[in-house]
């Protein structure tokens, strides 16, 4: 018997909004380098996770969150972090290719490795949505919001670092 399932982390649509609920909230701030908004959409796709990342002190109010959004761990095993961040690179690449073309991010520091939002408005019911869950889920969005300006991406201690998503060694800091 062939059983199919569904993972949203590697639907490039799920993407696609969840990068527009990063852009809403996170990229508003402050443009971010690619890999850096690659592991807060990890965190937003898997907040389940939260508990396994190395975070400063002041922060480990945030480890709650792994219960908190236990009830959205999938059935089935996941692979390794880091595997499954491997995997999700290219639907999120495709992600935010498509934001880019459609207008919703800058060419110019894309094509730099930066993810910075245009002026570009969304259609209100799309805006709608992603306002909706992000207060809905406003306490993963002010994490997310934490590790994205209070953690450097690069180096010890940098985010590839304390997630384990990613090698950190050759970083040119």
């Amino acid at each position: 018997m062939i059983q199919l399932s569904y993972q949203p982390a590697f639907d490039p649509f799920h993407s696609v909004f969840r990068f527009l609920r990063l852009r809403q909230t996170v990229l508003a701030s402050r443009p971010l380098p690619r890999d850096h908004v690659r592991v807060l959409d990890f965190y937003l796709m898997f907040p389940f996770l939260v508990d396994q990342i190395r975070i400063a002190p002041h922060h480990r109010k945030f480890k709650k969150l792994a219960k908190l959004y236990a009830g959205l761990r999938p059935y089935g095993d996941l692979p390794e972090n880091r595997m499954l961040f491997q995997r999700m690179a290219p639907i999120q690449g495709a992600a935010l290719d498509t934001l880019v073309q459609r207008g919703l991010l800058s060419p110019d520091q894309y094509s730099r490795g930066i993810i910075e939002p245009t002026d570009t408005a969304l259609p209100v019911a799309l805006a709608s949505k992603v306002s909706a869950i992000n207060q809905e889920q406003s306490d993963l969005v002010e994490f997310l919001f934490a590790l994205a300006t209070e953690y450097d991406l690069l180096g010890t201690n940098g985010l590839k670092d304390r997630s384990g998503l990613m090698d950190y060694s050759y970083d040119a800091i």
